[in-house]
């Protein structure tokens, strides 16, 4: 998984370093280019009180040889005369007529320009043709985000001081080093974390005594939690697998096999990783009382060995499965305070003793008194002559005494989460709900801390309770999400769709208290739930009757309800609805005087046109957005999308193509250049198209990239992985198989899957990936993943055969039992399909599963018809070796071998894969043996 996770914690400091100030980026990029000079430099560009001066360059060598200055300004990268493309940069510009003006005629070697904003693909193509590229490009150095974060990340790895030095003002990436290993799995431990060995004790002693499940309890801030990561890290070399998911995402009544991690709504099957192989589940934070039976579903997991720990507030002390937190013991308190036992005074000793309960108070002492300057022993007084003190029951009074030691501006922050009723929060959202320098500032605190849900962090709740005012409401917070909604023009981007899901609840709550009215901000986030609360919101929206005037956030809201609505509809009836759709898209697209407003409905309109059959006219649509300069990749994946369909001409074909080439090349030069959706559905597209998929399908480069795509969609949470990933097998899995297999052993919660825990449009992608990687691993040997991975595909195989009648679908269900060793099943299964209408996809199948059950005579019929079909249609013509194949199989075993050999010679002629051609050929060598002599 480590190369999976690499990618991903490099998008995250990426990200991060899009957000640090003025005076962090130079602090940063000053250190950075001496990484890359070797060398010391002058740095100038800030001064005593570390505000930025503009007399000066910021960074220079002594003999003014080499320069560097820092940009936070907006759009750096961007064309300053915008759609006149005259190829002008005013702020480069700027910042370069600086570097030679103080040079005062010296010879400048490199002109370092660093900037937070990522440079955008299409920058060097423009850049290059500018007149300050024809001047001074030869010495100019840009480091944006990106080319930072590869130096930073490098430097980490070669120098441990360079950690120290960097993860001061990047406490994201400080917590995603601590816990690479288990990144986006386990949470990271806290700050100043130290292991209490009675605790772990604890725990092993209570599964030793024979318990399969260890619930573990008391007060908040305890230890609990901290306790469970660092059991899941001395214990996993006796566990084939680990989980970790949070006890909100367990909701009552919900079974663990359909388990939706606040990742973003993604549901994975907890039983059904747990009984596949011996895993360690944590459920951190269960808020219900624990019930014996609420496990049941586990029992084949605990056979395997298997094991359960629960952290909760809420004890059971006569249950035999719960375990009270032990007493943190006097020598690691005085650890995590950051004291010194043997030297330590009374008023220390008396501290440690009365805070000791409670491993996080310790902890946030320890950062306050270093990092907000607080004399120790003040602090320690304070504390011990508050009244009360030795009846305390939750330290709720300690923490709040504390709390008002930090800055203005880092309470403010912190009272602002607290009222908020949400503790779990995006991280690029919780940067705009309290500001970049107060998140930071709590993440040096150790106050807010990274969760095991990738990009995400959560406030402790003793915290929160401490600081909540009496006006608590989820009002500022919502009004904030409506923002940050507006700001991303209604795009539902990873950090926005994230946010919503995390507050979904503060979200409803604020929706209610509005009452009746016209769709906002808030409405159209809430129509990103789920299904239940999408269908209670567009009830009445879908027939609102749009104007040009209206507001984006309505119109959206309108549009989203339209298309949720279509969906209901018959395929006669949906056309026409769509057609509509179009007609009123485009009414509103030529009568509006916004920019924003008019790129949105000529989006919806070619997609509208594209579902009612009207392709010419969504191309035109697609293309006057991209000359308007529309987000190119996702306009592009529309092209892309609309080559596919049924009815496409040659021309509309060839611009699809064109563009899915476009994207292609995009995603292998960069991989974070193409936005992860697109980058997915370019995936899922490439084997409508046979050309692009034939030379795709040979590139062992293209294959890793795209594996990296699938995988940072699981992390991320999207249910589109599911589509990417059947995308990835169909495609690579023959020839780069160690690929497709490397996702499954990286990522085997998002595999050990049933139909009950997945949307039912994607049952047949679930089960035609998981059916390909399994032959992978049949074929590499690895017998007990195979199995795992058929038991899954089978699952999904009989359920869409029970529920679904489509020969596509049918055509899965057959291959998959097939592959699974079904091959009685899997006839039974094609013959619900009428011959007359089964295609020679469906027949392919069906003739395969006859060879198994050995009905030679019925399979050379059926091959042989297959052969008939395939060969007269277009589509399969670069597949039309395997139908040969076949033929040449069913032939062997009838006997008629020079038959047989005249077929395969066949099918090695037609094949394009090197790697099946030697496999054919091998075969027919055998074959030829078989002659008489």
């Amino acid at each position: 998984m480590s190369e999976f996770v690499k990618k991903r914690v490099l998008k995250d400091l990426i990200d991060e370093l899009g957000d640090l100030d003025a005076t962090s980026l130079e602090i940063i990029g000053h250190k950075v280019i001496e990484t890359l000079e070797n060398k010391d430099l002058v740095h100038h560009g800030l001064n005593k009180d570390y505000s930025p001066v503009g007399y000066t360059v910021d960074t220079f060598s002594q003999d003014f040889a080499v320069v560097g200055e820092y940009s936070t300004e907006q759009g750096y990268f961007e064309d300053s005369s915008g759609r006149k493309k005259e190829y002008r940069f005013d702020k480069i510009q700027k910042d370069v007529s600086h570097a030679i003006e103080k040079a005062g005629g010296r010879v400048l070697s490199k002109i370092y320009l660093v900037s937070r904003d990522e440079e955008p693909p299409s920058f060097r193509g423009e850049f290059n043709n500018s007149e300050i590229a024809k001047k001074q490009g030869d010495v100019i150095n840009f480091l944006d985000a990106r080319e930072l974060a590869k130096v930073i990340f490098q430097s980490v790895q070669d120098h441990t001081n360079a950690a120290e030095f960097y993860c001061d003002f990047l406490p994201d990436f400080r917590q995603n080093l601590d816990n690479y290993e288990y990144y986006g799995r386990v949470p990271p431990f806290c700050e100043n974390h130290h292991s209490e060995p009675s605790f772990l004790e604890g725990i092993q002693r209570h599964f030793d005594a024979g318990n399969n499940v260890c619930v573990l309890h008391g007060l908040s801030g305890s230890g609990k939690t901290q306790a469970a990561i660092d059991y899941v890290h001395s214990a996993i070399e006796r566990f084939g697998n680990y989980l970790w998911i949070s006890g909100q995402d367990w909701s009552e009544g919900v079974p663990l096999t359909a388990v939706k991690r606040a990742r973003g709504g993604v549901a994975i099957n907890v039983a059904g990783v747990f009984n596949s192989t011996r895993t360690l589940l944590v459920i951190d934070d269960l808020s219900r009382p624990f019930g014996n039976d609420a496990l049941a579903e586990l029992e084949v997991g605990f056979g395997l060995g298997g094991r359960v720990l629960i952290t909760s507030q809420l004890g059971e002390p006569d249950s035999h499965v719960h375990l009270p937190v032990p007493q943190l013991s006097t020598s690691i308190a005085f650890k995590i305070l950051g004291e010194d036992e043997a030297h330590s005074d009374e008023l220390g000793r008396q501290f440690v003793e009365a805070c000791r309960f409670s491993p996080l108070i310790l902890a946030v002492t320890r950062q306050i008194a270093t990092l907000e300057g607080v004399d120790r022993n003040d602090l320690y007084r304070e504390i011990l002559e508050l009244p009360g003190l030795t009846h305390q029951a939750d330290g709720s009074s300690i923490m709040a005494r504390l709390l008002g030691r930090v800055s203005e501006v880092s309470r403010s922050a912190l009272i602002k989460i607290a009222n908020s009723g949400c503790t779990n929060y995006d991280s690029r959202f919780l940067n705009h709900f309290i500001g970049i320098n107060a998140r930071s500032a709590l993440q040096r605190l150790g106050l807010l801390n990274r969760t095991a849900v990738s990009s995400t962090l959560s406030v402790h709740d003793l915290i929160c309770a401490a600081v909540r005012t009496e006006n608590a409401d989820s009002r500022d917070l919502a009004r904030s999400i409506e923002l940050f909604v507006e700001r991303a023009k209604g795009e539902m981007l990873p950090s926005v769709l994230r946010q919503i899901h995390l507050s979904a609840l503060q979200l409803l709550e604020e929706h209610e208290r509005r009452g009746k009215r016209d769709p906002d901000w808030l409405t159209y986030a809430l129509l990103q739930l789920e299904r239940v609360a999408r269908n209670r919101l567009m009830a009445d929206l879908h027939g609102l009757e749009l104007k040009p005037d209206m507001p984006l956030a309505e119109l959206l809201s309108v549009v989203d309800a339209k298309e949720a609505f279509s969906y209901g509809l018959g395929q006669d009836d949906r056309s026409a609805f769509y057609a509509a759709c179009a007609a009123e898209y485009g009414r509103i697209a030529d009568g509006t005087t916004s920019a924003d407003v008019r790129a949105e409905m000529l989006h919806h309109q070619g997609k509208a046109l594209r579902r009612s059959g009207e392709l010419r006219g969504a191309l035109e649509c697609f293309k006057e957005l991209l000359e308007a300069g529309a987000p190119w990749h996702a306009t592009l994946g529309q092209i892309a999308h609309l080559g596919t369909q049924e009815g496409a001409d040659e021309t509309i074909r060839a611009e699809g193509a064109s563009a899915l080439r476009t994207l292609i090349e995009d995603v292998n030069s960069d991989l974070y250049s193409v936005p992860l959706r697109v980058s997915l559905s370019s995936l899922s597209r490439v084997r409508s198209y046979s050309e692009i998929a034939r030379y795709v399908g040979r590139d062992a480069d293209t294959a890793k990239q795209f594996a990296d795509v699938v995988s940072l969609s699981a992390l991320a949470g999207f249910d589109q992985f599911y589509e990417g990933f059947l995308a990835l097998t169909s495609l690579f899995s023959y020839e780069f198989g160690d690929v497709c297999l490397a996702v499954v052993e990286a990522f085997p919660d998002m595999l050990a899957i049933f139909p009950n825990s997945v949307d039912k449009k994607q049952w047949g992608n679930v089960c035609e990936a998981l059916a390909n990687v399994a032959s992978v691993a049949s074929r590499q040997g690895k017998v007990d993943l195979a199995s795992k991975l058929y038991a899954a595909a089978t699952a999904f195989a009989t359920t869409l055969n029970a529920q679904s009648d489509r020969s596509y679908d049918i055509r899965i269900v057959t291959k998959t039992l097939l592959a699974a060793g079904d091959a009685a099943g899997a006839l039974a299964a094609a013959d619900r399909i009428s011959d007359g209408n089964k295609d020679h996809w469906l027949l392919y199948q069906k003739a395969k599963a006859q060879l198994a059950l050995g009905n030679d005579k019925d399979a050379i019929a059926t091959a042989s018809k297959a052969l008939d079909l395939a060969s007269n249609d277009q589509r399969a013509q670069s597949r039309m070796s395997i139908y040969h194949d076949l033929v040449a199989l069913c032939l062997e075993a009838l006997g008629r071998v020079p038959e047989a050999i005249d077929r395969l010679a066949t099918a090695v002629s037609l094949t394009e894969s090197e790697k099946y051609s030697r496999d054919l050929e091998a075969r027919l060598a055998l074959l030829r043996e078989k002659l008489p002599q």
